[in-house]
């Protein structure tokens, strides 16, 4: 079994610039549902468990807040507190939380300066039925680093994470759970986020969900392909404040016996950007709002 204590990421919170326009579109265009609202936040829902998968977070410029890891237990947050503290990345004390979903935790920075946060016993749902064209959760973030050494350190020594596979620039890290990958990091010198990817529950859900974005006058980035670490189909596009984000699906399933392959086993063939060589490269669009969106300087600290 995995030694890592996380069990993937349960949700990113985002700075919108417009709240209402931001919360309208994860509900009625990307397809998450409500859970909770005021003056100056959003919370939402996918189709699996958790309590919620993105917060929305009034604000004048575009950024990210944090991103929460799921942790099976009290003993394995406090385990992980442990071992980050004796890495020097001086986290938060691990504590009852009060803010939405309650649960118990604490916060720290990596070592590019990113808010992550590590919780368990939240206040999840019961109902976890799939729905036909509506995402299920975050099954990875993708992260620059600037600091590439060192953030891969952390994520793999004091985080516990396994580098799966690797294409570089990108790092394919696998943690408890049996999707290829819940974190992936790319080489970018730049301390700011590349995707956000959400897990639809079939192929037919990703052009379910293609045909929704376009209809509602959100251009395809990049798709559909399939990817070749993780095996997973894929569509890209920018959402409000031009967050880049992910549908996904068929996400290759792993366990300890898969074996990491190196960058040379995943490179196509020229003029071939995925598996099946239809797609088109990303987009200028995309390929710079990759870059764009850093993490708010507050944010190592839970309520």
């Amino acid at each position: 079994m995995s030694a890592c204590l996380i069990r993937g990421v349960r949700s990113v919170e985002l700075v919108a610039s417009n709240l209402d326009e931001a919360a309208r579109f994860y509900e009625t265009v990307w397809g998450l549902a409500p859970v909770a609202a005021s003056n100056e936040a959003r919370y939402f829902r996918g189709t699996g468990g958790y309590h919620h998968v993105l917060g929305l977070h009034c604000g004048p410029q575009p950024a990210v807040v944090r991103i929460a890891f799921d942790v099976a237990d009290r003993a394995g947050v406090d385990a992980l507190h442990e071992k980050i503290s004796a890495a020097g990345a001086k986290p938060s004390a691990p504590a009852k939380l009060t803010a939405l979903g309650g649960g118990y935790g604490f916060a720290c920075k990596d070592p590019d300066g990113r808010n992550l946060a590590f919780v368990t016993d939240c206040a999840d749902h019961a109902d976890r039925a799939d729905v036909t064209d509506r995402p299920r959760k975050i099954v990875h973030a993708n992260l620059n680093t600037r600091d590439f050494d060192a953030t891969l350190r952390f994520f793999t020594q004091a985080l516990g994470f396994r580098v799966i596979d690797d294409n570089a620039p990108l790092w394919f890290l696998h943690c408890d759970n049996s999707d290829h990958c819940s974190i992936v990091l790319c080489k970018m010198n730049l301390p700011t986020l590349n995707h956000i990817a959400f897990e639809m529950p079939e192929f037919d859900s990703v052009m379910r969900g293609m045909g929704r974005m376009k209809d509602n006058g959100y251009p395809i980035e990049w798709g559909p392909g399939r990817h070749g670490p993780g095996n997973n189909v894929f569509a890209y596009f920018c959402g409000p404040d031009e967050v880049p984000l992910e549908y996904a699906a068929e996400v290759l399933q792993i366990d300890d016996s898969y074996r990491p392959r190196p960058s040379d086993y995943w490179k196509f063939k020229p003029g071939r950007s995925d598996q099946w060589g239809i797609t088109q490269p990303r987009s200028p669009r995309y390929y710079r709002v990759q870059r764009l969106f850093g993490f708010t300087a507050e944010g190592d600290r839970l309520g």
